[in-house]
């Protein structure tokens, strides 16, 4: 049986890359329902695969959560296969963060931490352990335990160092200094925490820091509130034209990748063509060849793992949205920022600084840039914007 059972994955993954999301989950159901009775590792590793699929490209949590659970029950009775407890107690603490069972999450979280403290030593459990920690903090902040939440981001970190993981200890030290700039009960420790994050940035290597532009995002977004927040304005500044010159960079490089492929996609539909000569043809392939090593040397780790199918050890299940801003590379590619939001940001904190510098136009050019930027998005947030550029046509106090 297990013959079928690969069969029907391979034709799972097959629908899948076709698009075909629906046909490959009935494919994967087909094993769940069968009247014959598979090996229980069967039919966990299939139900995981099932409520990986509904998660990237639906909404249909209830499903995927039924899965789970039901994964959850069968890997009861198997006493190794930690892999696939870790990817089940993750997923499952998506599904009841996604529909506000915080108490039920907190629970299979804490489960999950107690699964890697016992299992033993290695990159793979530390990882782990790094992933329930900072879903734990999460959950605890919904329910304003920041203490909680602080202690939970702080043994992420903790696990983060031992394994010598500079991008990883970022994330913690970024998430923990969000936390404190929430609470905000002593500036020493808010100023604790910035240093921190200073300090492990710098120790990120060049070309990684590179990699993290989610990172630079998130840590740049936090200083700039911490200076406002102690009326420090001409630092702030400092902050805001750096990420203003990243988020320019950034949106140039996206434009440079639009254009090859669209040139790509043209290439191609003029070689779908029968009656073209084998010359033409042969001219078109090493063009076609060209454009696919500059689209993948340009895209880098970007485009690493974005078709795998098993959601990624640190972080959410892979959405199939483009418009996201992820904090650093795999594994840590699931954790990431509403890139629109976060460009649309940038655009306001731009017209704050500028507005009262009296560059009324280039205010004026960015309001229609963020505006631009959450349209499809967020429409609710244009509200927002207009009664912003409205209030352009006064001087600021």
């Amino acid at each position: 049986m297990e013959a079928v059972a690969e069969g029907l994955w391979g034709l799972a993954d097959y629908h899948e890359k076709k698009g075909e999301i629906g046909k490959a989950v009935k494919c994967l159901e087909a094993i769940c329902q069968s009247t014959v009775s598979f090996l229980p590792i069967v039919e966990v590793k299939t139900r995981l695969r099932i409520a990986t699929l509904l998660l990237k490209h639906s909404h249909n949590v209830n499903h995927a959560k039924a899965h789970l659970e039901r994964s959850q029950l069968l890997l009861k009775s198997i006493p190794s296969c930690f892999e696939l407890k870790c990817r089940a107690y993750s997923l499952l603490s998506q599904c009841y963060h996604l529909v506000g069972a915080i108490p039920s999450q907190k629970q299979i979280l804490n489960k999950g931490l107690e699964l890697t403290a016992t299992s033993g030593n290695g990159f793979a459990w530390s990882l782990w352990s790094c992933n329930f920690s900072s879903q734990l903090a999460n959950a605890l902040i919904v329910e304003g335990d920041y203490r909680g939440s602080i202690s939970a981001l702080e043994h992420g970190y903790i696990c983060a160092t031992e394994m010598c993981y500079a991008e990883l200890q970022m994330f913690f030290a970024t998430s923990v200094l969000h936390v404190r700039l929430m609470e905000w009960e002593d500036l020493n420790v808010v100023e604790g925490a910035i240093n921190r994050c200073n300090g492990v940035w710098e120790s990120i290597e060049l070309h990684k820091r590179q990699q993290c532009l989610g990172l630079l995002f998130y840590n740049e977004l936090l200083h700039i509130f911490y200076l406002l927040r102690l009326c420090d304005y001409k630092n702030a500044a400092q902050h805001v034209d750096k990420l203003d010159a990243t988020m320019k960079a950034d949106l140039q490089h996206m434009r440079h990748v639009q254009d090859l492929t669209k040139e790509l996609d043209a290439l191609n539909q003029s070689l779908s063509r029968s009656d073209l000569h084998y010359r033409d043809r042969s001219a078109l392939s090493e063009k076609q060849a060209q454009l696919e090593e500059q689209l993948s040397s340009v895209n880098g780790a970007s485009s690493t793992a974005k078709d795998s199918l098993e959601p990624a050890y640190f972080g959410n299940v892979r959405r199939a949205w483009g418009d996201k801003l992820e904090l650093a590379p795999p594994p840590i590619d699931g954790e990431w920022l509403p890139k629109s939001a976060v460009y649309a940001l940038v655009d306001l904190m731009v017209v704050v600084f500028g507005r009262p510098k009296g560059i009324f136009k280039e205010c004026g050019k960015r309001i229609q840039s963020g505006m631009l930027s959450i349209q499809a998005s967020k429409p609710e947030v244009l509200c927002d914007m207009q009664r912003s550029w409205r209030s352009l046509e006064s001087p600021m106090v």
